[in-house]
C-alpha cells in the first residue's frame, strides 16, 4: 500500500492555546524538600526519648510535627508556584510520545 502524496496538515496539538511555563523559574518547588528533610533528619536529630513533649517521646513528637508541617509545606509550594497561579499546562514527556503515535495504536 502506498502513502498519499499530501497527507494533510499535521494533527493539532491538544495543548495549543493553553498557558505554558517552559523555561520559567519555579523556586517555590524547593519547599517540597521540607518534608524530606524533616523525616530524614528524625533519626539523626530526634532519636531520643527525653525530653518528653506532651507526654510522648521526642522522636514521636518530631514525627507528629513533621506530619503536620508536610501538608502545609506542600500546599504553600503549590500556591506559590506560577504554574498553579496561571493554571498552566505542565506537559510531561509521555505527552510528546502520545502526540507522535497515530490514534488507535497502543504501546
Amino acid at each position: 500500500m502506498s502513502r498519499p502524496e499530501n497527507p494533510g496538515p499535521p494533527p493539532a496539538d491538544p495543548l495549543d492555546g493553553l498557558p505554558s511555563l517552559r523555561g520559567a523559574a519555579r523556586p517555590s518547588l524547593w519547599l517540597l524538600l521540607v518534608p524530606v528533610l524533616l523525616y530524614g533528619a528524625a533519626p539523626l536529630v530526634a532519636n531520643r526519648v527525653e525530653p518528653r513533649v506532651l507526654g510522648v517521646p521526642f522522636l514521636l513528637a518530631w514525627v507528629i510535627a513533621a506530619t503536620i508541617v508536610s501538608p502545609l509545606a506542600i500546599w504553600l509550594a503549590a500556591r506559590l508556584d506560577p504554574a498553579y497561579r496561571l493554571n498552566a499546562v505542565e506537559p510531561i514527556p509521555a505527552d510528546d510520545d502520545a502526540l507522535d503515535r497515530p490514534r488507535g495504536e497502543g504501546r
